[in-house]
C-alpha cells in the first residue's frame, strides 16, 4: 500500500519544479544579473519616489519644505497634530497600492524599486528608550510585505532602497530627510549601527522570498567622506549583517556623491553584488555617456544596473534606455507620480484648495481655516490614487515601444475634412513625431515642454482656451524649424482651405508652411500680429490639393514667433478648379533635383527635358533626365549632368505644355526658382569648425562652456578617444591649426586626414599643448600643420590625453599647384625588407620634409632632407612589416605613394 504522506510529499515536490520564475533568487553571474532560471534578467523598475518619503519638489512645497521632516512640521503646524497622522496614515495608504502594481506590470516594467524610510521600521536614535538598542515597528514592514504580495501576483520582482537611513546620509536635506540640527548617519555610530541593525532585521525577514530581488544598501550618499573609507566600512558591516541571515539576495551598492563616486569602493567584497550608479540630465547620444557604470562592469566583472534616472523628456528616456539595453543593462525610472506634472507616468492633480495651500505657505495668501485645509490635504490623498491620476501615455510609449519601434503613431484619430488641434501631433520619437530645437535638459539647461503641460515632448505646449475650436491647449514658444507631424485619414482628393489659429506679439516675423508626407502643400505665410500672444487670429491658407493618398500632414514653422492652437480644414471644392502649381524644390541626391507641384502628377506626362532649364551658381547645367519621384505623386525628378555641392546655388525654370496633373490641368511655366540646398553640409577649410559639430565620435561628452560666445565644448576626452568630421579643402595649401583649448595637465592629439571611404591620406604631425589651468580656463595656441590638397575628406581627431576643446579653426598659408600624376615620387626596392629610396622630378636644393604613416595613421618615421638631384636613402629598420604610407612635402608640392614592408 502507498502511504498517503509520502504521495503528498511527491506530489508538492514535483510542484515546486514547475514553479515559474522566481522559484530561485536573483543572482549575479559575472557581468550579468540572472534569474532564477540562469536567465539574463534585464531589470526594468520604476522607483516610487514620494511615498515612504516626501520630497518637496514632488508635492511643489520645496521652495520653503524641502525634506519630509519640514513638510510634515508645516502640514502640523496648520491643522494640528491628530490631523497630521491622519493625512500621513492616508497618504501611506493610498499613494501606493495595488492598482498601481496592476498597471506598472501591463506598461512593461518587472521591478518595483521601493524607497524606504527608517522611521517607519525603527525610532531615531534620539527617541530610544535606551540609546544603542532598537525599538521595531510594524508599519513599514506591513508596507512593504504589500508590495512584495501584488508583486508576486504579477510575476515582479521587489528592490528594497535604503532612501532614509537613520541620521540621514547627505547635505542634500530631500533626499534623505537629513535634519542638520541632529547628528548624521556618519556623524554618530549609532545611527550606522541602527543602519545596520535594519537592513538585518529586512534580510531576516524576506531571506528566503524570491519576489525580493535584493537591496540597495544607500541611497545616494553625499557627504564629505575622504578615500570613501567611511562609506566602505558601513558598506561591509551592512554586508556582514545581512549575510549573517540571508546569503541569497544580490546587493546593489551605490557610490558617494549621488551615487556616483566610487573612490574606496572597489574592488568588490561580496560574491553576489552589483555596482548601482545614477544619471541625471547629462548627455543620452552614445555608450560613452554610461561608460561611467560599464567601466565598472569590465574592470571588475560584476554588473551594474542604473538604480535611478528620469526627471527628463520622453526624447532623454527612450536614447538613454536604448543605450542601456544594447549593452545589457537594466534600469529603475524615477518616480512613479508627482504633483501636476508630464514626466512621470502619473500627474497627481492639483486641486484649487491646495493651490491656496501653497499660497499661504509661500506667503502669497490668506490662511484657510482648519477644516479647509485638513478637508484640502486629505483630498489630495484621494486624488493620488491611481485611478485618479492623470496617465501621461506618452511617457510609457517612449519608455517601451519607441525603444524597440522608432516610428510615431496617432496621438489622436484625425479625420478630414475636420479640426487638428496643434497639441495633439503624433506620439513618437524626436525627428518623425515632431522636432523642436530644446528636447531634453542637461545640467544647467535648455529644457524641453516650457509650458509643463498635457505632454513630455519638446514642443512647448500652455494651457489656453481659444475663443475657436480649443482643446484648452495652445503650442507656444514656437522656434525656426520646429514642426509637429499628425496622421490623417483623407477619403478623396480635394481642394481644402486652411484655417491656422494663431497669435503673436508684434511683427516677429515668424511663418510657417504645410506639408504632406515630406513634400510641400503650401508656401511661406506670415503669422499675423495679434497684439499678444494670448490673441488668436485665423490665417485663412487657400487652394491646398490634399490627396487620398498623404498619410501624415506637417506643421513646419519656416521662421519661429508666434503661437498657434489649431488647423481647421475646409474642403472648399474639386482639385480642376484650381491650376497645377509649383510650390518648392529641392535637391533630392547630387545631381537630382526634386520639383514639388501642389497636385499629384501623370506619371505619363512628366514634361520633356527641353522645358525644364537650370543654373548653378549662375552657370546652366545640363538636363539629363526627367522622371517620377518614388517618394511622392506630386514630385518630378530632373537629373542634371554634373555633381552638385552643398555651396552651389542652384535655380529651376519650366516653359512648357506637357507637365499635366492627374486631374488633367497642366502646371503652370515658373521661372528661377531658388532649389533648396539640402546636401550635406560639412566643414570649409580654411575656416573654423566648433568641436561639437562633429560627424560621429567615440568616448566624447558635451558641456556648456564658459569660453567666450558661450555654446558647448566637448569634454571628458581620455587616450583613445576620437572624432570624425566631414570637411571640404577649398584650396591647395599648407596650413596651420588654431586649437581653442582648457586643461590640467596638458593637451596630446593629432589630426588624420582620409578620404571619403577611410582610406589615408595624410596626416598633421601630433601636437603637445601646456596646461591652461582649469577645465574652463581657455587659451587660443597656433600649431603648425601641413599641405592639404583640395577636395573632401574625413578628419579624424585622435585624443591622447585629458582636456576640453572647443573650436580649432584652418589657417592658409602659401598655395600651390597640385604637381601632375605623370611625375610620382620613387620609392625602391618596393616592397622592401632593408634598404628603401626615395626620387623624385624636385629641383636640386629642394627641401624635403618625409613622413612615413601606417593605415591607421601614426606616424613612424620623419626625416628632413635636401635634394640634391639624386635617390635618398630613409631609415627603415624600425619599421615592422606591413603597408605604409610614404609622403613627401616640399614647400609647394606634396607626394604620397604606398610602401610594402616585408621581412
Amino acid at each position: 500500500m502507498k502511504h498517503p504522506r509520502i504521495l503528498f510529499i511527491l506530489g508538492v515536490f514535483l510542484l515546486s519544479l514547475l514553479k515559474p520564475l522566481k522559484a530561485q533568487y536573483v543572482q549575479a553571474a559575472g557581468k550579468a544579473i540572472v534569474d532564477g532560471n540562469g536567465d539574463t534578467l534585464l531589470i526594468r523598475a520604476m522607483g516610487i519616489g514620494g511615498w515612504m518619503v516626501q520630497e518637496g519638489y514632488m508635492l511643489q512645497t520645496a521652495s520653503f519644505a524641502s525634506p519630509q521632516h519640514k513638510i510634515k512640521d508645516t502640514i502640523q503646524d496648520l491643522i494640528g497634530a491628530t490631523a497630521t497622522e491622519a493625512f500621513y496614515e492616508a497618504w501611506l495608504e493610498n499613494h501606493f497600492s495595488k492598482a498601481d502594481v496592476d498597471s506598472m506590470a501591463v506598461w512593461g516594467f518587472n521591478t518595483v524599486r521601493v524607497p524606504l524610510h527608517y522611521n517607519l521600521f525603527t525610532l531615531p536614535i534620539e527617541e530610544e528608550p535606551v540609546l544603542g538598542q532598537n525599538t521595531w515597528l510594524t508599519k513599514g514592514f506591513h508596507l512593504v510585505d504589500s508590495v512584495v504580495k501584488w508583486c508576486n501576483a504579477n510575476d515582479m520582482y521587489v528592490i528594497l532602497d535604503l532612501h532614509a537611513a537613520p541620521g540621514g546620509q547627505g547635505y542634500d536635506e530631500a533626499i534623505s530627510d537629513y535634519d542638520p540640527t541632529k547628528p548624521s548617519l556618519w556623524e554618530s555610530v549609532h545611527n550606522r549601527n541602527k543602519t545596520s541593525s535594519l537592513w538585518k532585521k529586512l534580510a531576516e525577514r524576506y531571506s528566503t522570498d524570491t519576489t525580493i530581488a535584493g537591496y540597495d544598501l544607500l541611497n545616494e550618499p553625499n557627504w564629505n567622506l575622504p578615500g570613501g573609507t567611511l562609506l566602505r566600512a558601513l558598506y561591509e558591516d551592512v554586508t556582514d549583517s545581512i549575510r549573517s541571515v540571508d546569503t541569497n539576495h544580490i546587493l546593489f551598492i551605490e557610490g558617494n556623491w549621488f551615487a556616483n563616486t566610487y573612490t574606496g569602493l572597489t574592488p568588490p567584497w561580496d560574491n553576489n553584488m552589483a555596482y548601482s550608479p545614477h544619471k541625471y540630465w547629462s548627455p543620452v547620444n552614445s555608450v560613452a555617456d554610461i561608460q561611467y557604470g560599464l567601466d565598472l562592469r569590465d574592470t571588475y566583472n560584476v554588473p551594474i544596473w542604473f538604480g535611478e534616472t528620469g526627471e527628463n523628456s520622453n526624447a532623454w528616456y527612450t536614447s538613454l534606455i536604448s543605450i542601456m539595453e544594447s549593452e545589457g543593462v537594466g534600469w529603475a525610472w524615477w518616480p512613479l507620480k508627482k504633483i501636476e506634472t508630464i514626466n512621470a507616468p502619473l500627474s497627481i492633480t492639483k486641486s484649487a484648495g491646495y493651490q491656496d495651500l501653497l499660497d499661504y505657505w509661500s506667503g502669497n495668501g490668506s490662511a484657510p481655516s482648519v477644516a479647509t485645509a485638513t478637508a484640502t490635504l486629505m483630498q489630495l490623498t484621494t486624488d493620488l490614487k491611481a485611478q485618479n491620476c492623470t496617465y501621461n501615455r506618452g511617457v510609457i510609449d517612449a519608455m517601451f515601444r519607441q525603444v524597440q519601434d522608432p516610428t510615431s503613431i496617432p496621438w489622436k484619430s484625425h479625420d478630414l475634412p475636420g479640426v487638428i488641434h496643434a497639441s495633439e501631433y503624433d506620439m513618437g520619437p524626436l525627428g518623425d513625431a515632431y522636432f523642436d530645437t530644446e528636447s531634453f535638459q542637461l545640467n544647467p539647461p535648455p529644457s524641453w515642454n516650457s509650458g509643463w503641460t498635457y505632454r513630455n515632448d519638446g514642443v512647448d505646449i500652455e494651457k489656453f482656451t481659444d475663443a475657436v475650436n480649443s482643446n484648452g491647449y495652445m503650442v507656444g514658444f514656437v522656434d525656426t524649424e520646429d514642426w509637429m507631424s499628425y496622421s490623417v485619414t483623407i477619403p478623396q482628393d480635394s481642394l481644402y482651405t486652411i484655417k491656422v489659429r494663431q497669435g503673436c506679439s508684434g511683427s516677429t516675423g515668424g511663418n510657417f508652411y504645410f506639408e504632406a508626407d515630406g513634400v510641400r502643400l503650401t508656401p511661406n505665410y506670415y503669422a499675423t500680429n495679434t497684439g499678444s500672444w494670448t490673441v488668436m487670429s485665423t490665417k485663412t491658407i487657400p487652394n491646398v490639393v490634399l490627396s487620398a493618398d498623404d498619410k501624415k500632414i506637417r506643421f513646419v514653422a519656416n521662421q519661429g514667433g508666434f503661437n498657434v492652437t489649431s488647423f481647421e480644414f475646409v474642403p472648399t471644392g474639386s482639385t480642376t478648379t484650381i491650376n497645377a502649381e509649383y510650390v518648392h524644390s529641392v535637391t533630392y541626391d547630387n545631381s537630382t533635383i526634386e520639383v514639388q507641384t501642389n497636385k499629384p502628377l501623370d506619371s505619363a506626362n512628366l514634361g520633356a527635358t527641353a522645358s525644364y532649364y537650370v543654373t548653378v551658381n549662375g552657370v546652366p547645367a545640363s538636363i539629363t533626365s526627367v522622371a517620377k519621384s518614388p517618394s511622392n505623386s506630386r514630385n518630378v525628378l530632373i537629373g542634371i549632368g554634373q555633381a552638385l555641392t552643398f555651396l552651389d546655388e542652384i535655380k529651376i525654370s519650366y516653359a512648357g505644355t506637357t507637365l499635366q496633373a492627374k486631374d488633367g490641368t497642366n502646371v503652370q511655366s515658373f521661372s528661377q526658382e531658388l532649389v533648396e540646398n539640402t546636401l550635406p553640409t560639412v566643414h570649409v577649410i580654411p575656416g573654423k569648425i566648433e568641436a561639437e559639430a562633429f560627424t560621429t565620435m567615440d568616448g566624447i561628452a558635451l558641456e556648456n562652456t564658459t569660453d567666450i560666445g558661450g555654446g558647448q565644448n566637448i569634454g571628458y576626452l581620455g587616450a583613445g578617444d576620437y572624432l570624425i568630421y566631414d570637411v571640404k579643402v577649398l584650396n591647395s595649401a599648407t596650413y596651420s591649426v588654431d586649437y581653442r583649448h582648457a586643461s590640467l595637465s596638458g593637451v596630446n592629439m593629432q589630426f588624420i586626414f582620409t578620404d571619403t571611404l577611410g582610406n589615408y591620406v595624410t596626416s598633421f604631425p601630433s601636437i603637445s599643448l601646456g596646461a591652461t589651468g582649469g577645465w574652463q580656463t581657455w587659451q587660443t595656441t597656433n600649431q603648425p600643420g601641413g599641405i592639404l590638397s583640395q577636395g573632401d575628406y574625413k578628419l579624424r581627431l585622435d585624443v591622447g590625453s585629458e582636456f576640453n576643446l572647443n573650436w580649432f579653426e584652418f589657417i592658409q598659408g602659401i598655395g600651390f599647384t597640385e604637381q601632375p600624376n605623370s611625375h610620382p615620387i620613387m620609392l625602391f626596392p618596393n616592397p622592401t625588407s632593408n634598404a628603401l629610396f626615395i626620387d623624385g622630378a624636385w629641383a636640386s636644393g629642394t627641401a624635403l620634409d618625409i613622413f612615413i604613416y601606417d593605415t591607421t595613421g601614426k606616424l613612424w618615421l620623419r626625416e628632413k632632407h635636401t635634394y640634391n638631384g639624386s635617390k635618398i636613402q630613409l631609415g627603415i629598420h624600425a619599421l615592422p612589416n606591413g603597408t605604409f604610407h610614404v609622403t613627401a612635402v616640399s614647400p609647394s608640392s606634396r607626394f604620397t605613394e604606398q610602401l610594402i614592408i616585408t621581412r
